[in-house]
């Protein structure tokens, strides 16, 4: 029988067979819990008694839930489902955070107010993330320092073969706030950060699970940071599948890397690259007008797609709510933006 296993404070479950203990089944179903010894004695894997019975088996263990209301999760058997809590745990699929002292290797400005950043992580703490994950940037020092969340415009250095301890960021330098970013930046020869936040991400996992549906990435302006880690990830790990990048930009001077996308293009049959300006202007040869416009013009159905958007949050609630007829719904629409701004706000 097989009974439910609830971490707290993270909220997420594993289910344990009667006989495996809450490590067994927690490494099984890909869950990092820390622990050493695996006899009941050094206490690494503890966690606090919520509710729930168990079985514990090691006299150590026992004499922890005794004296401390505590399990030691490499002796004990849940006899019931039960609910702990445990700090220290990791679901599947996220990632630990870490808060690095970076190197700031360059500052460059790439149009008129797109600035290109390059972190460098210490030797030995390579930055350990998904692609499409943000960071947050501690603007300034001690408790008191603001963090301000960036994307991270490149994909882990394991899947492209650059330097792993590297962090690429673009920042859009149009708000006072943003010059005072880019400011400190430049003054700085270090700066920490602390990563990974965001669950829109390309992994392994998503690709298996989205296996032959083709991947549209939407990217308003400078979202196109986050928008070029994602492409990065999936050319690496599935080459072959079908892309489309429809980038969208106030005029054709606003692609601050224009030649990035049609390398791509180039090195890739199967990837196709939609540059979209919001007005047609002199010596423009592409498309122009709102990109739910230019993405129906090709897709008739969006049921059978998977779409990663990038940009404020009216372009991309403004997107949805356009190509919803067409089958495009927030199960199938990945962005960061679902997860902090309401939809109500942003629509009509």
């Amino acid at each position: 029988m097989n009974h439910r296993v609830t971490f707290q404070p993270a909220g997420f479950s594993i289910e344990c067979r009667a006989d495996q203990t809450i490590l067994e089944a927690a490494r099984e179903q890909g869950v990092n819990i820390r622990a050493a010894c695996a006899n009941g004695v050094c206490e690494v894997c503890r966690a606090e008694r919520v509710s729930g019975e168990f079985l514990v088996t090691k006299a150590p263990a026992r004499a922890v839930l005794e004296s401390r209301n505590q399990v030691l999760c490499c002796a004990t058997y849940p006899q019931s489902d039960i609910e702990i809590y445990m700090k220290d745990v990791i679901a599947p699929g996220q990632k630990p955070s870490q808060t690095l002292a970076c190197q700031v290797l360059s500052t460059e400005l790439l149009t008129d107010d797109v600035w290109r950043i390059i972190l460098r992580a210490p030797a030995g703490k390579s930055p350990d993330y998904w692609a499409g994950q943000y960071l947050l940037l501690h603007l300034g020092s001690g408790t008191k320092a603001e963090q301000l969340p960036y994307s991270i415009a490149n994909a882990p250095g394991a899947l492209t073969g650059q330097d792993a301890r590297d962090i690429e960021l673009h920042i859009s330098a149009n708000s006072d706030k943003a010059r005072e970013v880019v400011r400190y930046l430049q003054g700085e020869s270090l700066v920490r950060v602390t990563l990974p936040a965001g669950e829109c991400i390309i992994n392994d996992e998503f690709l298996r699970q989205s296996a032959g549906q083709p991947l549209l990435f939407v990217a308003g302006g400078s979202g196109f940071s986050q928008i070029k880690a994602l492409i990065e990830a999936t050319l690496a790990l599935e080459p072959q599948r079908e892309i489309h990048l429809y980038w969208s930009n106030r005029a054709h001077v606003a692609f601050y890397l224009p030649d990035l996308p049609f390398s791509w293009a180039d090195a890739h049959p199967n990837f196709h690259y939609h540059p979209v300006i919001y007005k047609h202007e002199p010596g423009w040869n592409g498309r122009a007008g709102w990109l739910h416009t230019v993405i129906s013009e090709d897709f008739a159905r969006l049921d059978g797609v998977q779409m990663f958007a990038c940009g404020s949050p009216a372009m991309v609630f403004g997107t949805l709510d356009q190509l919803e007829p067409s089958g495009l719904s927030v199960s199938n629409m990945h962005s960061d933006v679902f997860a902090w701004a309401k939809r109500e706000d942003f629509t009509g």
